[in-house]
C-alpha cells in the first residue's frame, strides 16, 4: 500500500463546516423554512471522524502518537469557545431565568462542561424536537459531548489495535456497521436513547475514520482492506483494483451527488422525520462523497471552497456554540416562538459573536502551547461545572426573582405522582402507576380519574372536590396515552400499560365509578396547537382493529368498545370532554422577570379567539357527542364551558392563571376547574 505522510489543510472541508453550520443554524432559526437543518450535526459528525483518524493514523504509522498531545489539541480547540458561552450563558442566566430555570441551567454547564449533555438530557427525557427544547440554552452541546466521548474512547481503542497489529480499516468499519445496525433496531423501540446515545451515534463519526484511512493508504486491492487471516482466502488473492475512482468525471458526480444528498434533506426532512434511523444515511454519505471527491471537483472548487464560505467554515464552531443560546434566551424572554425581527437580530449578533470569538479568543489560545494555558483552560472548565453544580444544588437562588416567586409558582413543583399513592397501590396496580395521585392513601377510592397528562392537570382539583364531597379519588394513567382499550397515540409511549390498568379496573368490583380524560384534538389530528407544539405528532392508533388507518375512526372505535366494556362491568362512567388548548407559553400572562423584549397588555394576549378553538374542536365534540348517544347512562362534563364565551377561550379567569404551558392547566387552574365538577 502506498502510504501519504500528511493531512494537508483542504478550504473545501471548511466549506462543508458552513454548509454544516448554517443548516443548523437557520433549522433553530427558522424551523417552519429550513425544516430538516438538523442533518448538518451529522454532517458535523462525519468532518470530525475524517479529520481526527488522519491525524490518529498518520501518527500510529509514523510512531508519533502520544496521548497528551492528542488531547492538549483538543483542549485548545474546544475550551475557550465554550468557556466563553458557558459564561455568558450563566450571567445572562443569573438575570432573566426563573429558580427552576436557572437550576436547569445550572446541571446543564456542568454536563456540558464534563461533556455528557447528551446523557443529561436522557435524564430529562428531553425530545430534541420537542417544542420545550427550544428552552434549554445549552441544548446542543449535546452533540458536543457525542464527539467527545468518541475523542476519549476512539484514539484508546486504535492505539491498542495497532499495538496488537489488528487491521485498522476493518476494525473501525465493522464498528461503524455494528453501531449503525444498533441505531436502526433500537429507533423503533426508543428514538430519544437512539437520538443522544453515542454507540447509535458513532457511526457517522466512523464513516468519515474509515474515508480517512483509505484516503491515507490508498489500498489498490479488496485485498488490502482485509485483516490477514482473511486474505489466505484464495478468493481474496486476486486482485480488484479501483482504476476509475480518481478521474476527474467521477469526482465530479460524487460531489454533486453528495452535495444533493445533503441540501435533500435540509430541505425536505422534518422533524417528524424517523431520525436518526434510515434517514441519517444521507447526508452522513453526502459527506462522505463530498469529502472523498478531493478539492478540485466541481462542488468542492465551486463552492465549498470560495472565501465566504471558508470564512464561516473557520467560525462554524463557536457560531454552533453561539447560535443556540441567543435563540433559547430570545424565546425565553418572549415566553414562546419570537417575532421574526428577534430570532433575525439573535442569528445576526451569533455571527458577530462568533466572528470576535473566533479572532480574539480562539486564534490566540489555540496553537499556544504552553502548559500554563492548558492547565488555565482546564481549571476554568472545572470552575464553570462546579459553579453550575452550586447553582444546581441552591435551586437556582432563586432569591434572585423574589418579587417574581409567587407568579413563578405556577410554573414549578408541579408533582404528577405522588410515593405514597404508588406504595398503597402498587401491589393492586403493579407496574402500571406512573401517575399515581389520591386524596387519602389510607382508604379505598371510590372512584378513579384514567386518562394522560391532560388528566393528571385536572386530578388535583378533582381530589379537592371529591374530598370536600368526602369522596376518595383515585387519578392513574400515562402520558400521551388516551383512556381506552388497545388504543396507541404517540409512537414513543407505548400505551399497553395504560390498556393493562382499564381491564384492572374493569374487573375490580371495588370500583364502581370512572372518570375518563384526555387531549381529545391532538389524538384525531395526530399534531399539537399553536407555534409550540405544531409539529408534536401523536395520532390515535387502534391495536385490535390495524386495519383502520384514520386515527379519527380509530379514537372511536376505541371510545366506543372501553364504554360497551365498562357499562356492561356496571361501572358509572364519566367522560370529561376536555380544556381549551391555548397554544401560546401562560408565562407572558404574568410578570415573571425584569424585563422582555416587548412589553404586551395580558387582557389582550391571554386569549384566544372562540371561532378557533371551534375549528380545533369541532370535529372532536361530534365525535364524543355522536358516541354518547350510544350510551345514554354515561355522564359528560364539558369542562371547555368554564373557560370560554361566545368571543374567547381565556387564560386567564376570576383573577387566576389557569394554564401551566400552553395546554394543560396550572395547579391554580386546576382546583378552579375542579371546583365547577358538574357532569349531566
Amino acid at each position: 500500500m502506498k502510504h501519504n505522510d500528511a493531512v494537508t489543510y483542504r478550504p473545501d472541508i471548511d466549506g462543508l463546516r458552513a454548509i454544516a453550520v448554517l443548516s443548523v443554524v437557520l433549522f433553530h432559526a427558522f424551523p417552519t423554512v429550513i425544516r430538516g437543518g438538523f442533518v448538518g450535526v451529522d454532517v458535523f459528525f462525519v468532518i470530525s471522524g475524517y479529520l481526527i483518524s488522519s491525524i490518529l493514523f498518520k501518527n500510529l504509522q509514523k510512531g508519533t502518537f502520544h496521548f497528551l498531545d492528542f488531547y492538549a489539541r483538543r483542549i485548545r480547540r474546544i475550551f475557550p469557545s465554550l468557556l466563553v458561552v458557558l459564561t455568558f450563558c450563566l450571567t445572562l442566566g443569573y438575570f432573566v431565568l426563573l429558580g427552576e430555570e436557572y437550576k436547569q441551567l445550572g446541571r446543564h454547564t456542568f454536563a456540558g462542561s464534563f461533556f455528557f449533555s447528551n446523557i443529561a438530557l436522557l435524564d430529562d427525557l428531553s425530545d430534541y424536537f420537542n417544542g420545550a427544547a427550544e428552552l434549554k440554552p445549552l441544548l446542543h452541546l449535546w452533540s458536543l459531548g457525542i464527539e467527545e466521548q468518541f475523542y476519549i474512547v476512539w484514539p484508546l481503542a486504535l492505539y491498542l489495535a495497532w499495538r496488537c497489529r489488528f487491521n485498522l480499516f476493518f476494525m473501525t468499519i465493522v464498528c461503524a456497521v455494528v453501531s449503525l445496525i444498533w441505531n436502526l433496531a433500537e429507533y423503533k423501540r426508543n428514538p430519544i436513547y437512539t437520538f443522544y446515545l453515542p454507540y447509535t451515534r458513532v457511526w457517522e463519526l466512523l464513516f468519515g475514520a474509515t474515508l480517512a484511512w483509505t484516503q491515507l493508504y490508498k489500498p489498490e486491492t479488496i485485498k488490502d482492506l482485509l485483516p490477514s487471516f482473511i486474505q489466505k482466502i484464495e478468493f481474496f488473492n486476486k486482485p480488484f483494483s479501483f482504476p476509475l475512482w480518481n478521474d476527474p468525471k467521477i469526482c465530479d458526480i460524487r460531489s454533486i451527488l453528495g452535495f444533493v444528498l445533503i441540501i435533500a434533506p435540509v430541505l425536505f426532512y422534518g422533524k417528524s422525520t424517523p431520525f436518526p434511523g434510515f434517514a441519517a444515511l444521507a447526508p452522513v454519505l453526502g459527506a462522505v462523497l463530498i469529502i472523498s471527491s478531493g478539492p478540485e471537483a466541481i462542488i468542492n472548487k465551486k463552492v465549498l471552497a470560495i472565501k465566504p464560505m471558508v470564512f464561516v467554515g473557520l467560525i462554524s464552531f463557536p457560531l454552533y456554540l453561539w447560535h443556540w443560546p441567543l435563540l433559547s434566551f430570545t424565546a425565553i424572554l418572549e415566553s414562546g416562538t419570537p417575532a421574526l425581527k428577534w430570532r433575525l437580530i439573535a442569528v445576526v449578533l451569533s455571527f458577530v459573536l462568533s466572528t470576535l470569538t473566533w479572532h480574539y479568543v480562539e486564534k490566540n489560545l489555540r496553537f499556544r502551547e504552553n502548559t500554563w494555558v492548558l492547565g488555565s483552560l482546564a481549571g476554568l472548565l472545572i470552575f464553570a461545572a462546579l459553579f453550575g453544580q452550586t447553582i444546581y444544588k441552591k435551586d437556582g437562588w432563586s432569591y434572585r426573582v423574589a418579587q417574581y416567586r409567587e407568579n413563578a409558582k405556577i410554573f414549578e413543583g408541579w408533582m404528577i405522582s405522588d410515593p405514597k399513592c404508588i406504595d398503597r397501590f402498587k401491589s393492586e396496580y403493579g407496574s402500571n402507576l406512573v401517575y399515581c395521585l389520591v386524596g387519602d392513601p389510607n382508604k379505598q377510592p371510590d372512584a378513579v380519574l384514567i386518562g394522560d397528562s391532560h388528566a393528571n392537570a385536572l386530578a388535583y382539583g378533582l381530589i379537592r372536590k371529591f374530598s370536600n364531597d368526602r369522596l376518595n379519588l383515585l387519578h392513574m394513567g400515562l402520558g400521551g396515552c388516551p383512556p381506552f382499550f388497545g388504543i396507541e397515540a404517540d409512537p414513543k409511549r407505548p400505551c399497553e400499560r395504560e390498556s393493562n390498568t382499564l381491564e384492572m379496573l374493569e374487573k375490580n368490583p371495588k370500583i364502581t365509578k370512572i372518570l375518563l380524560n384526555s387531549r381529545g384534538p391532538r389524538y384525531l389530528t395526530g399534531h399539537g396547537y399553536g407555534d409550540l407544539e405544531i409539529n408534536a405528532v401523536g395520532a390515535a392508533k387502534y391495536r385490535f382493529r390495524p386495519d383502520i388507518t384514520d386515527p379519527k375512526q380509530a379514537f372511536r372505535e376505541a371510545m366506543r368498545d372501553t364504554l360497551r366494556r365498562l357499562t356492561a362491568a356496571g361501572k358509572e362512567i364519566v367522560f370529561v370532554a376536555d380544556v381549551p388548548e391555548i397554544g401560546f407559553d401562560p408565562k407572558r400572562c404574568v410578570s415573571l422577570r425584569p424585563f422582555r423584549l416587548e412589553s404586551e397588555d395580558p387582557d389582550k394576549v391571554c386569549k384566544i379567539p372562540r371561532k378557533n378553538f371551534d375549528e380545533r374542536n369541532l370535529e372532536y365534540h361530534e365525535l364524543v357527542n355522536s358516541i354518547l348517544s350510544e350510551f345514554p347512562k354515561v355522564k359528560l362534563w364539558e369542562t371547555w364551558k368554564n373557560f370560554c364565551d361566545d368571543q374567547y377561550c381565556y387564560a386567564f379567569r376570576d383573577g387566576k392563571l389557569l394554564y401551566r404551558d400552553s395546554n394543560h392547566i396550572s395547579l391554580e387552574g386546576s382546583y378552579w376547574l375542579g371546583e365547577k365538577y358538574d357532569p349531566k
